[in-house]
């Protein structure tokens, strides 16, 4: 049986950034194991068109097998690098208290920094806009945010590329992707090991990081949960994402023009400009896709509303039972139809007015409300399954189990004003010292 000093169950985001940090000590032999494939160094040349284009979400291809296929808000990327290597490429932090109210933003920031950093996130450039975003840009004024990018020039700058690719020459690493992981093993109470691709792995410190709908999954499996044979804990409770809905216009003969000026000069962007809204509470995030086709979508920041992650049956392969509980708060409802009708207030005032001709969907004869309980979705924001004081320590050791750990999405006990991909990566950094 193999032994490592750490085995680290996916290949995420998260545990990317494990694998790069903890490799760094020559004398500590590290393993990542990821479901899903791994194309090697960038430098390679074999990663997918798809992957590396970061200009669109690469949601069609690498994902995991979902129960409900008509669920788009269950989407995850099944490849090493993980949601980062699916996502819009936006860098964002959540305020300060919003990482005060699980820990300490002074403490934190460092480690969102040097994520930033590592990531080789980039400022979009003014110039950089496309016009359907230029124009959201200035109507929302100081509530605009033009995206940071974890992008090099046009190249989707994933998690792998960030972390794993410097210590792929490390002797004391090794990766074996297209593995799935079934659950860990324990003995006498601590973490010995894990049960991966039809094989066991032994380990003196076992790191679960495969996500908030994975990581809850594998410790289920592994007889740790609501009801767990080995720890009692809400393991997959609390299932908390930005919930939101969206619009489509038909767009103006004078945007169709200008857009495709824009993109033989400076290439198209899906998503560039998020407005942000009571306090932060609501976020508009206008998108545009070639043609063009014009879209917004207003999202809460920080909704009430809680679901759950559980088991469909104990073979890995089977698809979680993810249930999202959007909308099961009342508040959710109030505060999306207000973001909503705001949305449509500010497609219909200049200088957006001179791009969308009209209201495609849901159309304006539609009530805000009625489109809003009809239409939610998640933002593929999804945290707090293994929380942090629930399920796992402030340093993300597993309760009742020694040297088991939980480090990713699911770890964050509450969901920032922002998307979580920085905070996890940041997260991931902190936690390596730990380690």
């Amino acid at each position: 049986m193999a032994r490592y000093d750490v085995l680290i169950l996916g290949g995420g985001a998260a545990g990317c950034v494990l694998a790069g940090r903890l490799s760094e000590n020559p004398d500590r032999s590290v393993c990542l194991v990821e479901a899903g494939p791994d194309y090697g160094h960038y430098d390679e040349g074999r990663w997918p068109d798809d992957i590396l284009d970061a200009r669109w979400l690469a949601l069609d291809s690498h994902r995991w097998e979902r129960d409900d296929e008509d669920d788009r808000s269950q989407i995850r990327a099944r490849v090493l690098g993980g949601c980062s290597a699916h996502n819009a490429c936006v860098v964002l932090r959540g305020p300060p208290e919003d990482y005060d109210e699980w820990g300490s933003y002074d403490e934190f920031e460092p480690y969102l920094r040097l994520a930033e950093e590592t990531l080789r996130t980039r400022p979009t450039a003014w110039e950089e806009l496309s016009p359907w975003h230029r124009a959201f840009a200035e109507a929302g004024g100081e509530d605009a945010i033009l995206h940071p990018l974890n992008a090099v020039g046009d190249v989707r700058w994933n998690a792998a590329f960030a972390f794993v690719d410097p210590a792929r020459v490390r002797r004391n690493l090794t990766i074996f992707a297209d593995t799935l992981v079934d659950r860990v093993l324990l003995e006498d109470g601590r973490a010995v090991g894990a049960v991966a691709g039809g094989r066991e792995l032994a380990a003196d410190v076992v790191v679960v990081s495969s996500g908030a709908y994975g990581s809850p999954g594998i410790l289920l499996r592994s007889g740790i949960g609501p009801e767990g044979e080995v720890v009692e804990l809400p393991v997959g409770e609390a299932l908390v994402d930005h919930v939101g809905t969206g619009a489509a216009w038909t767009p103006t003969e004078q945007l169709v023009h200008e857009t495709a000026d824009h993109e033989a000069r400076h290439g198209l962007w899906m998503g560039q400009v998020t407005i942000s809204r009571e306090s932060g509470l609501l976020f508009m995030f206008p998108a545009i896709d070639p043609g063009p086709a014009i879209t917004g979508a207003v999202f809460a920041m920080k909704p009430h509303s809680r679901g759950s992650v559980r088991l469909n049956g104990p073979d890995p392969e089977t698809p979680l039972a993810i249930d999202h509980g959007f909308l099961r708060d009342e508040r959710d409802v109030e505060v999306l139809v207000t973001g909503f009708e705001q949305l449509r207030e500010l497609a219909s005032a200049e200088p957006v007015a001179q791009y969308a001709a009209a209201e495609s969907r849901p159309g304006r004869e539609v009530d805000a409300e009625e489109h809003v309980r009809a239409t939610a979705r998640g933002f593929f924001h999804p945290v707090a399954t293994c929380a942090i004081g629930r399920v796992v320590d402030e340093r993300c050791r597993v309760l009742g189990v020694e040297n088991l750990y939980v480090v990713d999405a699911s770890a964050v006990p509450t969901i920032p004003r922002a998307n979580t991909h920085l905070t996890t990566v940041a997260l991931a950094e902190r936690a390596a010292e730990w380690i």
